[in-house]
């Protein structure tokens, strides 16, 4: 008997849509009075990410030990949207009591407007936010010249004058292509490379596990209407990010790490 198709959540739902996690629950509970059905912990790991994560969580945790951590730059880009706007998408919903193969037709519902942008931590403060053009595809190039050339002349010599600091970004394939890192090589800056990163690793992934969800939570209680005014929100919220946060953040990376490797790949229950 063939098995039944897992049904949407909130996360595949924002992730169809492009739009945030708090974008889809808050439509689902206060416009459609419905329920997504709950989401696994965790993205799902196949036996060569688990193999692969477990074979590079040691090193890791090896370069960062003994405060080195103190020494890197961790940058990402992430999509933060606004919640009123005219634009529209389709979506599928499963209501509470309803049978997981039976669907409600396709649902038409808001989709907010939004701005892209990317920005790092250490433990010398953070980077400033940088938007991406509406539009714009991020490949290697953009990357190269409207965020990396930014950055490394403004944001890496403010945070680390002598220049011994250690960039790491995110495994996106414009970070991890051979243009971006032909361009960082001769840069005099250290970075990590992408066959020392580990795949799949929101539980380690700093910017995932703290930086946004942060960010967005004090977004959400500030009343923005226009792109311009989200901006500028993200602006000031990112200066009243507490340091002692981000240090506590930082810290617990080489420890995540380790117990990615203890867990020999699988994905670890984090304790901030």
């Amino acid at each position: 008997m063939a098995s039944k198709p897992d049904p949407p959540t909130q996360a595949s739902m924002a992730k169809a849509l492009n739009v945030s996690q708090q974008v889809v629950s808050y439509q689902l509970k206060h416009t459609l009075k419905k329920k997504c059905h709950k989401k696994p912990k965790c993205h799902h790991l196949n036996e060569r990410s688990m193999q692969i994560r477990r074979q590079r969580s040691w090193p890791l945790y090896k370069i960062l030990r003994k405060d080195r951590w103190r020494k890197f730059i961790i940058t990402d880009e992430a999509g933060i949207y606004l919640s009123d706007t005219n634009a529209k998408s389709k979506v599928q919903y499963i209501s509470r009591d309803q049978n997981r193969r039976d669907l409600t037709p396709s649902t038409t519902v808001p989709q907010p407007k939004g701005v892209m942008v990317w920005m790092g931590i250490s433990a010398n403060g953070v980077t400033k936010p940088r938007f991406v053009q509406p539009g714009a595809k991020i490949n290697s190039e953009y990357l190269i010249q409207k965020i990396l050339k930014p950055f490394l002349k403004d944001d890496y010599c403010r945070l680390y004058p002598n220049g011994d600091a250690v960039f790491h970004q995110d495994s996106a394939p414009s970070y991890a292509s051979r243009v971006t890192q032909k361009f960082l090589t001769p840069q005099q800056v250290q970075f990590l490379r992408p066959q020392q990163w580990m795949p799949n690793n929101p539980d380690s992934a700093l910017c995932d596990y703290f930086l946004w969800g942060h960010l967005k939570n004090k977004l959400n209680k500030r009343r923005v209407s226009t792109l311009r005014g989200l901006q500028k929100a993200i602006r000031e919220e990112v200066k009243k990010i507490p340091q002692e946060m981000i240090l506590q953040a930082l810290k617990s990376w080489p420890k995540l790490c380790r117990q990615i490797c203890y867990a020999e790949g699988r994905h670890i229950e984090k304790h901030r």
